[in-house]
């Protein structure tokens, strides 16, 4: 049996058994994959986190490896479900813009779309409404990662030109947003840079959850204490943070906080 790496990505969290349920479903169908968790503490329905946390991990992953991506608020209803290839990649998820971080920078993507009679024999013959990362993404995954061409059960849709989910100057201030707040409470926006001095000349401050953050810092000891500060982080992302705390905490601010660019 063929060894292929699949990441998944979800917003299940770990209580319940829906993570576990996907994972016996592929080793049911190769036992050799190696299965690894990208991460399933998304929060429920972001769609937008889940595509920068996908977005920040996939590069660093063999180049045929597969990813099933399901953070799907639409499930059951009559979206669509896709996979994309890059450069020997594959992906499957909801055609809900999750896939829009990665296809935004690979303008050279195939993205197929899933067709119900062609698939029949690669999902689970019973499918709940309710549950298609366990009945249709972990077995057509699966399938795939054994050899499965996935051609054979999709069609070709056109790609047309993805609106990137980043932006890149204090000029786009209206798409600026929060993608993610990680562990250590750091804010991470979409603002995406190429280095630490351009970016710092031409944003002067950001203002999150009634607070004017104006302190550029190169690393996170160069921070005073107590005091929210503006750092480009590891994924070349402008992040808010506070010395030793919880940025999110100290301001107030959720992944769904409002922000302003100065």
């Amino acid at each position: 049996m063929a060894q292929k790496i699949i990441g998944i990505i979800t917003d299940f969290g770990l209580l319940d058994q829906y993570v576990s349920s996907m994972k016996g479903v592929i080793l049911s169908i190769n036992p050799n994959a190696q299965i690894v968790d990208i991460t399933h503490n998304i929060v429920p329905h972001q769609i937008k986190q889940a595509g920068f946390i996908l977005w920040s991990v996939y590069k660093y992953f063999p180049k045929d490896a597969i990813f099933i991506c399901v953070v799907d608020p639409g499930v059951g209803s009559n979206r669509s479900i896709i996979a994309v290839k890059i450069k020997g990649m594959t992906f499957f998820a909801p055609d809900n813009g999750l896939l829009d971080f990665i296809l935004a920078e690979n303008t050279s993507a195939v993205k197929l779309k899933m067709i119900d009679k062609l698939a029949n024999n690669y999902i689970l013959n019973k499918v709940s409404s309710t549950f298609h990362g366990r009945d249709i993404f972990a077995p057509i995954a699966a399938h795939v990662s054994k050899g499965l061409c996935i051609d054979k059960i999709s069609q070709i849709v056109k790609n047309e030109k993805t609106i990137s989910p980043f932006i890149y100057t204090r000029k786009d201030r209206r798409r600026f947003s929060i993608l993610h707040i990680d562990r250590f409470g750091n804010i991470i926006t979409n603002l995406l840079a190429e280095d630490y001095k351009s970016i710092s000349k031409d944003v002067k401050a950001i203002y999150v959850g009634g607070n004017l953050v104006k302190r550029w810092v190169r690393y996170y000891e160069e921070a005073p204490e107590n005091t929210p500060c503006l750092i480009l982080g590891s994924n070349n992302l402008v992040e808010i943070s506070v010395k030793n705390k919880s940025a999110s905490q100290f301001l107030n601010a959720t992944i769904s906080t409002s922000l302003k660019i100065y």
